[in-house]
């Protein structure tokens, strides 16, 4: 006989159950890497939501309670990098492209670490090549610029990328350089018109988020001392 709520108990079961497994579709299979202890005290790796949840399940799945992999794993003594230069994942440019942690500039993930897992993908990131760089959101896609290279100051106008359906999300500025946003794509040569906002690069300090107000500045200066 047809008992509702006994399909009702069932449906719920399945959907538990779909949820369960795409919860732990990403739990790694290598075990946990042996940082997953020196990662969690530096940064809170487990409940630091700059890393996404697929790559926390990646590389400690069981080390950190809270990612639903339940699966039991060994500790792997492998580094899950390659080759120096070279991705040691391959979701790399996935979470480069993510809009909302783009993992290539993110402020609250380690050199290291981006080293480690992404190497040839955050490349320019990890080691620039450029004084200055902005980075742009398309739709689902975040992605970089072309880079510039410092001039004299006030600094030569550069156009940002900025366009119907593409907004600025984030600035480059290296150690010691200043960005400037501005409203126009041509400022006249003087950049004291329609000026937005100012970053400046230091040693520890060079992504910065663009204001959501100012998110469709047209162009750019790049000065460096």
């Amino acid at each position: 006989l047809y008992h509702p709520s006994k399909m009702t108990s069932i449906f719920s079961t399945l959907v538990l159950a779909s949820i369960v497994g795409l919860s732990a579709a990403q739990c790694g299979t290598r075990g946990n890497h042996p940082n997953c202890a020196s990662w969690n005290r530096v940064s809170n790796f487990c409940t630091n939501s700059a890393y996404s949840l697929e790559i926390r399940q990646t590389y400690c799945p069981t080390f950190c309670a809270n990612l639903g992999c339940t699966t039991t794993t060994t500790t792997t003594t492998a580094a899950p990098g390659v080759a120096a230069g070279t991705d040691g994942n391959a979701n790399c440019a996935k979470w480069a492209a993510d809009t909302t942690n783009p993992f290539c500039v993110s402020t609250t993930i380690t050199t290291e670490m981006k080293t480690m897992f992404c190497a040839k993908t955050c490349e320019f990131e990890i080691t620039p090549n450029a004084d200055c760089a902005l980075y742009t959101v398309t739709r689902t896609a975040f992605a970089r610029g072309t880079p510039s290279s410092r001039t004299n100051a006030p600094g030569t106008v550069v156009a940002s990328g900025a366009a119907a359906g593409t907004t600025l999300s984030r600035v480059f500025a290296n150690t010691g350089c200043t960005v400037k946003l501005f409203t126009a794509a041509d400022a006249g040569g003087d950049t004291s018109k329609g000026e937005l906002e100012t970053h400046v690069g230091t040693a520890t300090e060079k992504f910065f988020t663009v204001q959501a107000a100012n998110n469709a500045a047209l162009s750019y200066t790049c000065v460096c001392v």
